[in-house]
């Protein structure tokens, strides 16, 4: 059953009824979507805007959000950008059509996108079309478990970088790209669950955070021994745990500790890329160095913006609402 995109929104009266409650009417047509009738029970949530929220404690009714796409209305080239759009959107049905049929590129496209995400399966397939079916239940894994993972992944990755860059053998990279399609596939997930998120009540409560603040996660991105480029990547593994441990404790001085390291690292490798060129270690050197040291920076960088959005979330849990 499809549901219109016309306006959801309505004034009704208050009403009095025994002299000390007040009650509201709902609309018939939202009763009936959520296959309600009389004497059913709905929940009534008081939220910390002030807002009320009603939802239905007990419904028939089973949705889920498809998507259909047309090869030839959005050409080949953008195939994969839109498999990624209805995934990110939280379909659970993504159906893919070709008059045509699909050609050997098609298929290494659908291949693609089944690997850089999570949960998504082929369910039935022709020369014409493609079913794909959504099977990770997004209240199965906590938004702060993906981000955890994904900072697990990161760490891992650095730590054997920072190993190679020491001495140690390259082979430990040999898992690096795969490293790395996780990751990406973990932060279009985070993406995915902050969208169902901000649509749907009930996955706010399953997955243990509301909307203001999903809405916040979803920003979060990811030689010598006294080098600069070495000595800064301690002070990101020793910040970024500060960071991740602080999405579930909220201990704001220690939010500030990390902020403050990470900046230090970030004019320390500012100061190491200005004086760089004055070295005599040779182009070929100075660039890669310069390079290295710009990643890292960023890297940092990307760490500092985790902390402002941890101080964001602590002025907003922290913040009240008052009469005038």
């Amino acid at each position: 059953m499809k549901i219109d995109k016309q306006s959801k929104s309505e004034v009704r009266r208050l009403q009095l009824t025994g002299g000390s409650t007040y009650i509201v009417s709902l609309p018939k047509k939202w009763v009936s979507v959520h296959g309600l009738a009389a004497k059913d029970q709905v929940r009534i949530e008081w939220r910390p805007s002030g807002n009320l929220r009603v939802t239905p404690e007990t419904t028939s009714v089973i949705r889920r959000r498809e998507v259909e796409l047309s090869i030839e209305e959005i050409g080949e080239e953008f195939l994969l950008d839109h498999l990624i759009g209805a995934y990110l959107s939280g379909a659970q049905i993504i159906r893919i059509r070709s008059k045509s049929g699909f050609s050997r590129a098609h298929r290494k496209i659908f291949r693609s996108f089944i690997q850089t995400t999570r949960g998504i399966e082929i369910t039935a397939e022709s020369d014409k079309s493609l079913d794909m079916l959504s099977l990770l239940n997004p209240s199965e894994m906590p938004l702060l478990s993906s981000i955890n993972r994904m900072y697990l992944l990161v760490s891992s990755q650095i730590r054997d970088i920072t190993d190679v860059l020491t001495g140690s053998d390259s082979e430990i990279l040999d898992d690096a790209e795969e490293r790395e399609k996780e990751i990406d596939a973990l932060r279009l997930l985070i993406e995915r669950q902050v969208g169902l998120i901000l649509e749907s009540s009930r996955l706010e409560d399953s997955m243990g955070t509301n909307r203001w603040e999903a809405s916040e996660y979803s920003r979060i991105e990811v030689l010598s021994p006294d080098s600069p480029l070495i000595a800064c990547i301690p002070v990101w593994h020793a910040s970024m745990k500060l960071l991740i441990a602080n999405l579930r404790r909220y201990k704001i001085s220690e939010v500030h500790q990390a902020k403050l390291q990470l900046q230090g690292a970030i004019e320390e490798l500012v100061n190491f890329e200005n004086g760089l060129w004055d070295e005599k270690i040779g182009r070929v050197n100075a660039l890669f160095m310069d390079r290295l040291s710009e990643s890292l920076r960023r890297l940092c960088a990307y760490s500092t913006d985790l902390a402002e959005i941890l101080i964001n979330i602590h002025n907003h849990r922290n913040s009240i609402e008052v009469m005038l």
